[in-house]
């Protein structure tokens, strides 16, 4: 009997481990999801970290309908982030984007072409001051651009053409007598620019290169006394920054 009872027990066991264990039921109900928009995070992204390239910019327009005047002001922050970084190439993409939307935006167009014109793109700049011109003609920063990109070019007779209006819209500014002397000279118009650069100077006694050039410019018509006294000026101009250092 205590054999039969002994077998008896090892059947039972391995019954027992041949069965499975009842699992724990899991509760397998999905979570329901936060009710947040992809235009959400679009414009959450743009106060945080304002890093959304133009590319996936150009995705979202497609797929929702932003209205224009949204889209503007995002390029605008898009290409502000990217000026900030110095990185002209994409805020030029930025710029081009939010003048389309805003194409009379005077501020969209004036980025645009002073960006253009540090990343060496002088052609485009020029056209882009032109249409500030058109839509406000006598801009004084615009004619004043545009000026000094045909002298950067060597384009002195496309310069000497801005000269009257710029002149009219600023006679007393004297960088800007300053430019029109300076592309006077290039263009060998010795005695025009000799009367301009002496405004400059009366209005501006103290800037040391509007002296010094007025000195060459004498030199060239042979008023060695004259130009002396301008070097002799710039001298001394010199020693009072000097001394105030």
């Amino acid at each position: 009997m205590p054999e039969k009872k002994r077998k008896m027990n090892e059947k039972e066991k391995i019954k027992e481990k041949k069965e499975p264990k009842e699992k724990k039921k899991i509760n397998r109900t999905p979570v329901e999801a936060a009710d947040v928009s992809t235009i959400f995070y679009f414009h959450a992204a743009l106060m945080v970290g304002r890093k959304i390239v133009s590319g996936i910019l150009d995705f979202y327009n497609g797929i929702f309908g932003i209205a224009s005047e949204d889209k503007a002001k995002i390029y605008q922050s898009v290409s502000q982030h990217y000026l900030k970084k110095g990185l002209h190439v994409k805020a030029i993409n930025s710029l081009k984007e939010w003048a389309r939307f805003e194409p009379t935006n005077i501020q969209a167009l004036f980025l645009l072409a002073s960006t253009m014109a540090k990343s060496g793109k002088n052609r485009p700049a020029i056209n882009v001051y032109s249409k500030i011109l058109k839509l406000e003609p006598g801009n004084i920063d615009a004619l004043y651009a545009k000026m000094r990109l045909f002298f950067k070019l060597k384009e002195f007779e496309k310069a000497l053409e801005s000269i009257p209006e710029l002149q009219e819209a600023a006679p007393e500014n004297p960088e800007v007598l300053y430019l029109i002397a300076m592309t006077y000279s290039r263009s060998d118009k010795l005695e025009e620019a000799i009367k301009i650069l002496e405004g400059a100077i009366e209005i501006d006694e103290d800037k040391i290169r509007y002296h010094q050039n007025l000195g060459f410019l004498y030199e060239r018509i042979g008023k060695n006394d004259e130009a002396a006294k301008c070097f002799s000026r710039v001298m001394e101009l010199e020693d009072e920054e000097y001394e105030d250092e």
